[in-house]
């Protein structure tokens, strides 16, 4: 093959792969600036959502093996929304996940999981003492598990992280996975 239709040749495979280039170039950075910033009511939903698989529920929780796991979600409407993305046909250990919207005085049986949004702190211990049965409470209060929550979302940098107490989940009925508490910020009531 002469040079010169080598140059053409490869001059012509050259702009093909740069025109490839330019199109997945333009491709993922339409994508990426059509990317929603992370939130922090996604990132709280996340972790409500991954607590369930790290909970161990006593036996008798959940009446059929078919029966829903609820999230309970009181106070942040923003973590509602996300969660119900987030969970849509999703499932853990083969019961559906579903989210349950609460107001105040909205009953609160029927429930595994219950989320209490910021600003209600006078009202938390009265919320825990009113959730009946083995219920995983999880608060973003400052004082969260001194006033009885299980798990507590905290900020830490910038950054939400969580917080245990293994003293209300035993008075709960709840066990909670070693690794999970390996990834809490703190542990309450963790023997020395």
């Amino acid at each position: 093959m002469p040079v010169t239709q080598f140059s053409i040749l490869l001059a012509s495979r050259l702009r093909l792969v740069a025109a490839c280039l330019l199109a997945w170039l333009a491709a993922a950075l339409a994508i990426c600036a059509q990317a929603q910033p992370v939130t922090e009511s996604a990132v709280k939903a996340a972790f409500l959502y991954k607590f369930t698989g790290f909970v161990e529920w006593p036996p008798g929780t959940f009446q059929r093996s078919d029966d829903a796991l609820v999230i309970g979600v009181l106070g942040n409407d923003a973590v509602a929304t996300d969660l119900e993305q987030m969970v849509a046909g999703r499932n853990v250990d083969g019961h559906a996940v579903g989210v349950r919207r609460l107001r105040d005085g909205d009953t609160l049986r029927g429930l595994h999981v219950l989320f209490i949004g910021a600003g209600r702190e006078a009202r938390v211990r009265e919320l825990v003492l009113a959730t009946p049965g083995p219920v995983l409470v999880v608060t973003e209060q400052d004082a969260g598990l001194r006033l009885g929550a299980v798990l507590n979302f905290v900020s830490d940098g910038g950054k939400v992280r969580f917080a245990a107490s293994l003293t209300a989940a035993e008075a709960r009925g709840l066990r909670l996975s070693a690794r999970l508490l390996a990834v809490a910020q703190s542990v309450e009531g963790r023997a020395r």
